[in-house]
């Protein structure tokens, strides 16, 4: 469960089948001209992944910040990183504090959401989240 805008509505959840782990965030490489929502590239168990923030995603920017201070890796706070799998790569993705790890109920029969805190919960679209970074990589790359 993450933690991702301040406020109501500040929840997401990341589904099972593409959470793989959450680690402590990593030093990042900035890489020139890229979106503000790719924090970077890091060095991961052997693997190099883009690294994502859903801060930037969601442009709360300092409101955000504020909202989401660090908390500690080991408490799964905001220095953390959660590495997902989007269509068989490794992304991972900071700026949320994670709350809590584990199985939540169903909120509806369509498994759309879940049930934390007696709170629905929809899932972050991270599979979006990186096609847009994609997309936008692409067309300031070749103009388009």
């Amino acid at each position: 469960m993450l933690r991702v805008a301040p406020g109501d509505g500040g929840l997401a959840f990341l589904p099972a089948s593409i959470a793989l782990r959450v680690a402590p965030s990593p030093k990042t490489a900035r890489v020139p001209g890229a979106p503000p929502e790719l924090v970077g590239i890091a060095a991961h168990e052997g693997d190099v992944l883009p690294v994502v923030s859903i801060v930037a995603r969601a442009g709360d920017g300092p409101a955000a910040d504020a909202a989401l201070e660090p908390s500690g890796a080991a408490a799964g706070g905001r220095d953390a990183m959660v590495v997902c799998a989007i269509g068989g790569e490794l992304v991972g993705i900071v700026g949320g504090a994670v709350l809590a790890t584990g199985v939540f109920p169903a909120a509806d029969d369509a498994g759309a959401a879940v049930v934390y805190e007696g709170v629905m919960v929809r899932p972050l679209d991270v599979a979006s989240i990186v096609a847009r970074i994609q997309a936008g990589a692409r067309r300031d790359r070749w103009g388009g």
